[in-house]
């Protein structure tokens, strides 16, 4: 109900609105349509295009940035290389054969090599030395050796008792800061374990390595080792989407064990995505979604030494400001372009109006009864045949004007020629009733009988004008023929007739019986002396209750080669033509020889019982 009134509505408004009206609207709603599609479809694109060399870029960043910063591993690898293999080291380490006063000796040699490594190398936060030999020793000043049981409980050192040395994820020292380390065992000369070397590295060590390259930490850096496990985190992201790259040394988070999730912020880019993605050695990218801050962009990059990469998150929205900001440029001109559009499509349909404009004062001047107005010829083809159209209809409406005229002075004279034509049927009736009765005082009786029956043939075959009688009524016309003709023929007609009860008061064209009989009459002579006539009418089982006539006889039968379409008759293919005139291509007549001698007509006829029905089918409804 509800859309029916809006769809009346809208046809009420449009055929109320001027068609300048509706085209520059049309105009403007498809200009405005087809805008926004080229603009979202190219934005799209260029957005796909841009992002995808913005990311590629940004990872052969990655690998600079990885190439560069773990350039200090070998420096770490080789400062732990040299102390584990110091023969000096090793000898003050083997303390079991000297006192107390040679271990404290040696227990200051050892720090002193140690202060020495540690003033020569660049870029380490501190070198610690864990051994149990000097535990019998009294430190009187504090130094960078500790016992063993310092670090026995530490996640890392189950690691380090599988292998010499491996890098390790570190607690926090006294300063608060997060460290790195590299371990490693120093052996005795009987090749047992007999101290342990840690090289501290904070997070400021690291990520100084990756600032001399532009944009490296951008976002949210991991550091991975070749397990997979985060070692550490560097950077963050503003909630605003702007990387805050003044406070990237100073904000640090260390993983507490290896394998271990950085944050919640991050719960997609954990341990076992960072293993999936990396495991085959190569670099990459890809868009993760779910996260709080929006759609991330994850970089990893390829393993530097020791298998170790680095993996940088860093959301989408912020690598699309730019071309953001540009799509909003190009839809303003988009739009400032769209709105000088429609100022012109606005001139122009002005213009394209005008001659219609023209052409609907005419057409009102006409209405008025001025036919001798005319239209002048516009610049385009079509309005041209308009303005064509309409002076030949108003030249066409002047010369009707006078054919109207001639015509209602003709019909007058056709309604009195034909009150003047309808006294003539009368006198002939007339006329042969009084031959009638004469030939009844000559007692002329068969005379009699012929012009009775020539009287009902008249009567019924004029029907007042009518193009449809009853069948009773055609019945009783082909009847007054073959009594006619059986008076003047020298052989005897044997008429039958077979007629269903339930059709006789069924309309059908009248005079569609005696042509047949007449041919039956004029051409069968039949061998045998006597012509039977057969009527057969009954009403056909089916879908479409037509009234089937079959009108049989026993004369010579149809000539050879005989053909509806080709006979010269006019009888016979009158019937034809009126019955598909009144009724349809379905309905007509067939002619065929009999097995048994003589011609069978077919006439297939609707069945039409009351006079609305006959309307119908006169008026073309049926």
């Amino acid at each position: 109900m509800r859309k029916g009134r809006w769809s009346s509505f809208i046809n009420q408004k449009l055929q109320q609105s001027k068609l300048s009206t509706l085209m520059v609207t049309c105009f403007i709603a498809f200009n405005l349509l087809l805008v926004s599609v080229v603009v979202w479809l190219a934005y799209q694109s260029f957005s796909a295009v841009t992002f995808a060399e913005i990311s590629k870029a940004r990872l052969a960043l990655l690998n600079e940035s990885t190439r560069r910063g773990f350039d200090f591993i070998t420096g770490v690898t080789g400062t732990s290389y040299a102390l584990a293999s110091n023969r000096e080291l090793s000898s003050l380490l083997e303390t079991a054969d000297t006192g107390r006063l040679a271990q404290i000796h040696q227990r200051r040699e050892v720090s002193r090599i140690l202060d020495h490594t540690m003033v020569v190398s660049e870029g380490i936060t501190s070198i610690e030395l864990y051994t149990d030999v000097f535990n019998e020793v009294t430190v009187t000043m504090a130094d960078r050796i500790f016992p063993v049981d310092t670090i026995a409980h530490d996640s890392w050192f189950a690691t380090l008792e599988k292998a010499d040395a491996a890098w390790v994820p570190l607690r926090e020292n006294e300063s608060g800061q997060s460290l790195v380390g590299y371990a490693q065992r120093i052996f005795d000369s009987r090749g047992g374990t007999v101290a342990y070397v840690l090289i501290r590295l904070s997070r400021a060590d690291i990520v100084r390595r990756f600032a001399d390259v532009p944009m490296a930490l951008d976002g949210k850096v991991l550091l991975v080792d070749t397990a997979g496990n985060v070692v550490m985190q560097m950077g963050r992201v503003d909630p605003t989407g702007e990387n805050e790259r003044a406070d990237r040394r100073n904000e640090a988070s260390t993983v507490q064990e290896t394998g271990e999730a950085v944050n919640s912020s991050s719960s997609i880019i954990d341990s076992a995505w960072i293993q999936e993605h990396i495991q085959h050695g190569a670099d990459g990218y890809e868009v993760v979604s779910g996260q709080p801050g929006g759609a991330q962009l994850v970089l990893y990059s390829r393993p530097a030494m020791l298998q170790w990469r680095l993996v940088q998150t860093i959301p989408v929205y912020t690598l699309l400001s730019p071309l953001r900001q540009a799509g909003w440029q190009i839809l303003g001109i988009a739009v400032l372009g769209l709105l000088c559009s429609a100022v012109l499509a606005y001139l122009f349909v002005r213009q394209i109006i005008r001659p219609l404009r023209q052409l609907i004062k005419r057409m009102r001047q006409l209405e008025k009864g001025d036919f001798d107005t005319r239209v002048q010829l516009s610049f385009t083809e079509e309005y041209a045949h308009l303005a064509y159209g309409f002076n030949h209809m108003a030249s066409q409406l002047t010369t009707l004007m006078e054919q109207v005229k001639d015509e209602s002075r003709a019909k007058r004279e056709a309604q009195t020629g034909l009150l003047e034509a309808q006294i003539k049927p009368h006198f002939l009736y007339n006329t042969l009733d009084m031959i009638h009765w004469r030939a009844l005082d000559y007692e002329a009786k068969d005379i009699s009988r012929m012009i009775v029956q020539l009287s009902k043939l008249l009567r019924i075959g004029l029907s007042g004008g009518r193009l449809f009688i009853r069948v009773r009524d055609e019945l009783e016309h082909a009847r007054c023929y073959v009594n006619i003709q059986s008076e003047r023929l020298p052989f005897s007609i044997q008429y039958q007739e077979r007629i269903d009860p339930h059709i006789r008061g069924c309309y059908i064209p009248k005079i569609i019986l005696q042509p047949f009989i007449e041919n039956a009459v004029m051409h069968g002579h039949p061998e045998e002396g006597t012509l039977r006539i057969q009527v057969h009418m009954n009403e056909e089982v089916g879908p479409h209750e037509d009234i089937v006539i079959r009108i049989t006889d026993n004369g010579r039968g149809l000539p050879e080669g005989w053909k509806l379409e080709e006979t010269c008759g006019i009888g016979v293919r009158n019937v034809h033509q009126r019955i598909q005139l009144y009724c349809g291509k379905r309905y007509g007549v067939q002619l065929s020889d009999r097995e048994s001698g003589g011609v069978e007509v077919t006439i297939t006829l609707p069945r039409i019982e009351t006079d609305e029905q006959l309307n119908l089918w006169l008026d073309g409804e049926k």
